[in-house]
């Protein structure tokens, strides 16, 4: 083979292995947003994408919660808000740090991302947050 078409055939090959595993995910971060946790994330390529799923698990729980499903919009850039981050699971009140999880589940299998919420919230935040989640 020549050298051009050796590289237009590894050219395709990357081509097709970069839309087979689906999106491309240049950002996930979370932020606390009063007494909430505002997550987002950038998407550079959707192709595949079936759905994105968010989930959380707190410094003493045993595994994550998934909060949240998310069909692709094609938007680029999602938010969620994590309105309940203090309460936990059953009930119980979530200690920090929180760690999230952006599940993003494509014809090709699935990826995940994570970022970690080490900041902790103020006690005038954490009050409020407890508060509200027991009328929710």
């Amino acid at each position: 083979m020549t050298r051009k078409t050796t590289l237009a055939v590894l050219l395709l090959v990357l081509l097709g292995a970069s839309l087979a595993l689906g999106a491309t995910i240049t950002l996930f971060q979370a932020t606390f947003d009063s007494s909430n946790v505002r997550l987002e994330w950038e998407v550079t390529n959707e192709a595949g994408v079936d759905r994105y799923e968010i989930w959380r698990k707190a410094n003493n729980e045993p595994s994550f919660t998934r909060l949240n499903t998310q069909p692709p919009t094609g938007q680029h850039r999602y938010q969620f808000l994590d309105t309940n981050v203090y309460r936990g699971a059953a009930g119980t009140t979530s200690g920090g740090p929180f760690t999230y999880r952006l599940s993003v589940h494509t014809s090709a299998g699935e990826q995940n991302y994570t970022t970690v919420l080490n900041a902790t919230p103020s006690a005038v935040q954490r009050s409020w947050g407890s508060i509200k989640s027991m009328f929710r």
